[in-house]
């Protein structure tokens, strides 16, 4: 059968995926139960608080490279220093060397992306415009 490859990749998959399931289905029950024994000691400390009205913390996933804030202070900085348009390429490998990373394709990849959203940020924000293309990569300036 000409598509057994096809079916044990799906297969393969779904067990993956079976098994990421599993393993945040544990860890909700842990934190449920970590939870759990939190608002057991608020009760003994503070048995008048309504804990139904404490909202949960927004969960935000940090840039591995970058210290909140960073990324556009870098970006502006790096833009005055060129004194011309730079791509999100170019910013990145900046990036790479500001930062003494192993200058990888993986790594400036990744440092790329990270860059792609605080540019499309301060392009809304008024702070940088594109600019000329350079093929078909985009430079940005500051406006």
């Amino acid at each position: 059968m000409a598509e057994d490859h096809i079916v044990s990749g799906l297969v393969a998959k779904r067990a993956e995926m079976a098994g990421l399931i599993d393993h945040h289905r544990k860890q909700v029950a842990r934190l449920a139960a970590d939870m759990h024994h939190l608002e057991a000691t608020l009760r003994l400390f503070a048995p008048e608080m309504d804990l139904r009205t404490l909202r949960p913390k927004e969960h935000r996933q940090r840039n591995a490279f970058f210290k909140p804030g960073e990324v556009p202070r870098f970006l502006l900085d790096a833009l005055r220093q060129a004194g011309a348009p730079l791509t999100s390429h170019a910013l990145a490998e900046r990036a790479v060397a500001a930062k003494g990373l192993e200058n990888t394709p993986e790594t400036v990849l990744a440092l790329q992306k990270s860059l792609n959203a605080a540019l499309k940020a301060l392009t809304g924000k008024g702070t940088l415009a594109e600019g000329p293309k350079l093929g078909l990569a985009r430079t940005w300036r500051i406006v």
